[in-house]
């Protein structure tokens, strides 16, 4: 019995895509918020929202999705921020159908009605973009509403994968 399952085990695991490159761990930060806790804990008294950022460890050329799946303090599933990314091949244009030294990044790009975060543009300092960010509501939603208080997590896929490519971040969003 045991064989047998191990070979069905076997043949899963072989079926299943290889696998994709790394997130960091989410920062999760409070936009207008002169000094961010250290401990993670944000006062609905003094935010608007939290704002969740993932690095791509390595480039992850082409179009793609990343989800940020943000589990209330009783483990269920909140919400779902999909975002949006491109990332060109270098020396190809966006759509990857050209030859050119000097990547072209579109303006504004939309999938779905949300903006597509162009990645691998060059930032100040030289670097190239490898950041994905999305925004939680927190005011007027119902967080407090209902008072959905506690300690939250918060975990990025990349496109439609089973596994996370982030670790598990935790957040505790309380009442004052």
């Amino acid at each position: 019995m045991l064989l047998v399952a191990t070979g069905i085990t076997g043949a899963a695991s072989a079926h299943e895509p290889p696998q994709h490159r790394g997130c960091s761990v989410i920062e999760v930060t409070a936009p207008g918020l002169g000094k961010q806790p250290r401990d993670l804990r944000f006062s609905t008294t003094k935010i608007l929202d939290l704002e969740f950022e993932a690095r791509l460890e390595q480039p992850v050329y082409g179009e793609h999705l990343l989800h940020f799946r943000v589990t209330t303090p009783s483990g269920f599933l909140y919400q779902d921020l999909t975002v949006p990314f491109e990332w060109p091949r270098p020396g190809r244009d966006p759509k990857g159908k050209g030859h050119d030294a000097h990547a072209v990044f579109p303006v504004a790009s939309f999938v779905g009605g949300l903006p597509v975060q162009q990645l691998g543009e060059p930032e100040r300092g030289g670097r190239r973009r490898d950041t994905l960010q999305a925004r939680l509501p927190v005011a007027g939603t119902s967080i407090t509403m209902s008072t959905l208080y506690g300690r939250w997590s918060v975990q990025a896929f990349l496109d439609d994968r089973a596994r996370p490519c982030s670790p598990l971040q935790r957040f505790t969003i309380r009442a004052n």
